[in-house]
Order: C-alpha cells, then structure tokens, then sequence
C-alpha cells in the first residue's frame, strides 16, 4: 500500500490548479529582471551624471562674478580663491564638485570643477574648466559638457 503524500504534495483536484509559483517560474522572472536592470542601470547613472553637470557650471559662473568684482575693485583677477569676496566655495552646492582656480597674471585665470564623489563616475567630463583671458572666456572640455548633451 503506497504512503499518503502530505497534503502540500497533493496533486490538485481535476480543473483546480496548484497555487503558489514553480522554481522554474520564479527563476525566469529573477532572469528577466536582472536583464533589465543591466541594461537600464548604466543608462540611469549617465543621465544621473549628466543631470549634475548643471551644478558645475553654477559654481564656475559664481566663482566667474566674484572674479569680476574684485577686478572692478582691484583692477586685476585674483590668483587664489581665498582672496575672493563673497560665497565663492572650495565646492559646490551639493558637494559633487571640487573647485579649483589659477591666476595667471592681472588679466587671466583658470577655474575648473573637477567631478567627486558620485560624480566621478561622469567619463564623458570629469572637469568643466573656464579659461578666461581678459575679456575672453573659452569654455573646456567641449560644448557637449556645457549644454548638458
């Protein structure tokens, strides 16, 4: 005489169907899932980066005012950032940037944001720099970097 199953081995009655998900069910489902999120998640962290790269050029155009104004009062652009007046900060706003500023005599001057933490991971531009030589400013790495494409 065959032993009796326990009822979860039960066979469903004619017409029902088992509840519940097979292994095989639950393991094509995890596979789709993982298939979407590789290709979903790299798109997600450049648009992610992309969408920041706006902070950037907020505290390089600051940093640009304040260079500005201490020409208007000094007569030349200040070597260092500390010598600068106002909120101009060593990062920005949210911290995804560092700044950093060269003088290069009364008439020229170097800013660049260059990219931390998270925003590391932007390979596209890493640094946005300013160049700005009197009353010309060139703008690097491109203009992709700039306009947020």
């Amino acid at each position: 005489m065959a032993a009796a199953l326990p009822s979860s081995h039960r066979a469903a009655p004619a017409g029902r169907r088992p509840r519940g998900f097979s292994l095989v069910e639950i393991g094509v489902t995890l596979a789709v899932v993982a298939l979407v999120a590789t290709l979903a998640v790299p798109s997600y962290l450049e648009q992610l980066a992309r969408s920041r790269r706006p902070e950037a050029m907020a505290a390089l155009q600051q940093l640009q005012w304040a260079q500005e104004r201490h020409r208007q009062d000094h007569g030349r652009y200040a070597e260092r950032l500390d010598q600068l007046k106002g909120a101009v900060s060593r990062r920005s706003p949210n911290g995804h940037y560092r700044l950093e500023m060269t003088g290069h005599g009364p008439e020229a001057y170097d800013a660049t944001a260059h990219a931390e933490a998270s925003q590391a991971r932007d390979r596209a531009c890493p640094m946005l720099t300013l160049h700005v030589q009197g009353a010309i400013t060139r703008r690097e790495p491109d203009g992709r970097c700039w306009s947020g494409g």
